[in-house]
């Protein structure tokens, strides 16, 4: 992975290539934390709520605002706008809560979860990229019209622009 990337005249940093916790094996350790959810109103899980799920962390310093985005194999998976990339993967797609798991949860989070276990489980390299800006609407909306990277749903929120 290289420090820099350029896409569309923008210039992302290098973060980490995604790394999960492993078991004695060396295998991403597998999580299903849905079963630590108290469901007292007997919400169904969500399209993505069944898992498995794996954990994974990025350095505390990238509290920052901005754009990023998730490569696979020097590919654009996935780009995101976030207010704070630490807690987007920290305690977003790195740490299933097991509320999110449910409807009315974030399915966002246990999908790009779960596509990155399954990726990792098969070897392929997968690296995150960062442009701090206070732009990150627009930015992320022009990012995903041009690339159209195949994990985004969506266009962004071309309505914050």
């Amino acid at each position: 992975m290289t420090s820099l990337l350029k896409i569309n005249n923008y210039q992302f940093n290098f973060v980490c290539k995604i790394t999960p916790e492993l078991d004695v094996n060396g295998n991403p350790k597998k999580f299903f934390p849905q079963e630590r959810y108290d469901n007292k109103k007997n919400l169904k899980l969500n399209k993505y709520g069944i898992g498995p799920f794996c954990k994974f962390s990025i350095d505390r310093k990238y509290s920052k605002t901005g754009v990023y985005v998730i490569l696979v194999n020097n590919l654009i998976e996935y780009v995101g706008e976030c207010d704070d990339l630490f807690n987007r993967f920290g305690m977003g797609y790195g740490n299933i809560s097991p509320r999110n798991c449910f409807e009315g949860g974030q399915p966002t989070n246990c999908r790009i979860n779960a596509k990155i276990l399954s990726l990792l489980n098969s070897n392929h390299e997968i690296g995150l990229y960062f442009l701090e800006t206070t732009q990150r609407f627009k930015i992320e909306h022009e990012l995903i019209i041009a690339n159209k990277p195949s994990w985004n749903k969506t266009s962004g929120k071309p309505s914050r622009i």
